[in-house]
């Protein structure tokens, strides 16, 4: 057999691969985009789009009389994305008691790639005293409403590839003592969420377009 038949084999046996190839990419980069379009339609509020309310919204209340709950603690979150690389913003609601003095905004930046799928972990507590639910055994968790969520994720070996930057008021400071402005490098954060069924479907979206960008276990 001559060496031309030869090169002509391979090469027939090669244009199908690069011509499957393209379409495996974008048939990938398709998914990817239209799995982020959902997490974000959903999870982000949009209210002047779908009147979305969004579900990266978050307190803890205490009792504050025979009927009334009062907001304690709380924040909100959301995030924007280019491609693979992701933002997480949040901010504390001032409406909440603890930030009537002290509150604070900020973001946590990062590259979907340098996740571990399998470090994205959800957890359950109760608006109401905000009870972290899988702490509590049976007995204590009678009567206990397990509304709201947390999804934790983490970077491959616990790398510092996500980038935090925090930017915290001292409303009645002067001067200089009045904002606090930090930066940092971190392996772990998360995404907070006001309805555990709906954090359920997040997480697997997450977790698969996390995979989409090259995030192996």
């Amino acid at each position: 057999m001559s060496e031309t038949v030869t090169g002509e084999r391979a090469m027939k046996a090669i244009v199908p691969l690069l011509i499957a190839l393209p379409v495996l990419v974008a048939c990938k980069n398709n998914e990817r985009a239209e799995t982020l379009t959902w997490m974000d339609n959903t999870y982000n509020p949009h209210s002047n789009v779908s009147e979305a309310y969004g579900h990266g919204h978050t307190g803890w209340y205490v009792k504050s009389g025979d009927h009334d709950e009062t907001l304690t603690d709380g924040s909100t979150e959301t995030f924007t994305y280019d491609g693979c690389q992701m933002t997480l913003n949040f901010k504390d609601d001032r409406n909440a008691a603890a930030h009537h003095e002290i509150y604070s905004t900020g973001s946590l930046s990062f590259n979907l790639r340098d996740i571990d799928p399998q470090s994205i972990k959800l957890s359950t507590f109760s608006h109401f005293g905000g009870f972290r639910c899988e702490a509590m055994n049976p007995e204590q968790r009678k009567g206990v409403v397990c509304d709201h969520g947390e999804i934790v994720f983490l970077t491959h070996g616990g790398s510092p590839l996500i980038d935090g930057k925090t930017d915290t008021i001292y409303a009645n400071r002067q001067g200089s003592e009045r904002e606090n402005k930090n930066t940092s490098e971190g392996a772990e954060g998360h995404f907070e969420v006001d309805d555990v069924q709906y954090a359920t479907r997040f997480m697997k979206a997450f977790r698969h377009v996390v995979e989409l960008c090259g995030g192996e276990s």
